[in-house]
Order: structure tokens, then sequence, then C-alpha cells
């Protein structure tokens, strides 16, 4: 079993030392845990925004097969998955197995049961041990992007290139995600989706953009596989 959030982490950080992020489709993570989910072969990128994912290998440069050693997708109804009311345990086990929740209100990867969710598993007041993040960075909150819109976010780049440049110091790219309904991946190429550790009832707090919209702090569905970009505490 390989766990690659850390790597992608490192990675990131050797590209942009004040704000980073997994590149262009490298990865995504679910609200509130600390693993990445790779995301798409750039090469592999089709009109509809879906994709192939990006091979990754183990430390012996063995492929990391989908849906056998590596990226794999489970139903949070699945017998197993829940133990106590969450599926924390079944995650901490499983880094790389996506958790989606097709039917499962408030889709959210960690319970099933809006009244055993937990709003701190990516902190707005404190870093939390499970962000991802490394150490003096962390998981930004509803108030990093205020000033985030479609004026200061200029476009930049098309096709599998396309993202959004803030005031020409730090590129966005449109990374697409990775659906709560199945983890499979769409936008890819068209949307730009990255988390913030706030959240507000039953769902998350996410940075948003497209061709014609930036929206800096809209909800969406915590199963839900989006970038992310850490900021310095």
């Amino acid at each position: 079993m390989v766990t690659i959030g850390f790597w992608l982490i490192e990675w990131c950080r050797k590209v942009q030392k004040v704000l980073f992020d997994c590149m262009y489709g490298r990865g995504y993570w679910v609200w509130g845990r600390k693993d990445a989910f790779p995301g798409a072969d750039g090469s592999t990128i089709q009109e509809n925004g879906t994709a192939t994912t990006v091979s990754i290998y183990d430390m012996s440069g063995n492929t990391l097969t989908e849906g056998s050693t590596g990226v794999s997708f489970v139903n949070i109804t699945t017998a197993g998955v829940l133990s106590g009311n969450t599926a924390l345990m079944y995650s901490a086990k499983h880094p790389l197995t996506f958790i989606f929740t097709p039917n499962a209100v408030p889709h959210d990867w960690y319970t099933n049961n809006a009244s055993y969710q937990n709003n701190n598993l990516w902190n707005s007041t404190i870093k939390s041990v499970c962000d991802p993040c490394p150490q003096g960075w962390r998981v930004p909150t509803d108030s990093s992007w205020n000033d985030f819109s479609i004026t200061s976010m200029q476009v930049s780049g098309s096709g599998i290139a396309y993202g959004r440049t803030y005031q020409s110091l730090s590129w966005f790219p449109a990374a697409g995600y990775r659906y709560y309904f199945s983890g499979a991946l769409r936008g890819v190429g068209s949307y730009g989706y990255y988390w913030l550790a706030s959240v507000s009832d039953t769902y998350a707090k996410v940075l948003n953009f497209y061709l014609s919209g930036v929206f800096p702090s809209l909800t969406f569905y915590r199963a839900s596989g989006f970038s992310i970009r850490c900021v310095q505490e």
C-alpha cells in the first residue's frame, strides 16, 4: 500500500514556494482527508472534460493499477466501510480508496448520517492533524480568497492548459474534479475547484472558477475530490 499525498505535496513545494498546488491534474483531495488521489493524465483529456487517471508508481517503479493496487473506488454503503457510523478507520487503512456517495445524503465520505459529520477534520481556526499541507502551511480558510474575482483572476491558457492567474502572480489550473457520485474525473480543462477549510451546514466551502465566472466561496459536497492550494500559516 502506498500513500501518495506527501509525495505530491513535496513535489508541489519544489515548484512554488509562496503558494503551491499539485499542478495541472496531478492530484485531488476529498475534504477532510490527508491523502491525495491521482488526477488526470493531460494527454488523455476529452472535450467533455473526462480523462484517464495519471499513472502512479510504487517505490520500486511498478505501476499501481487503477481499481487494483492503485486508486480504487467504494460505495460508502458497502459492508465494512462504516465503523461506528464513520469511515475514518477505513480511510486510514485504504488511503488510495475513494469513498463515493451516490445515494447517501449528506454526500460526505466520512459518514452517511449528518449527525456524525466532523467539521474539524480540516479546521478553519487552527491547522488540524488531517490537514494535508506540510509544516508551516495549511488549507486556506473562508476569508482567504475574498479578493478573487473575474477581474483579479485573469483567464490564462486554453485547452488542457486553461486556468486563471491571480494578479499575474499565481496560476490556478482548471484541473477539474473527482465526482462524489462515483469518483470519476469530470470538468478537466474547464473548471477549477479549490477546497477551503471552512464548512457550511453539511457542506464544505470551495473556490470555483470557469471561463465566465469566479466564485471565491461556494459550498459543495464533502465527498468530492478537488484541488487544494496551501497557504503559509
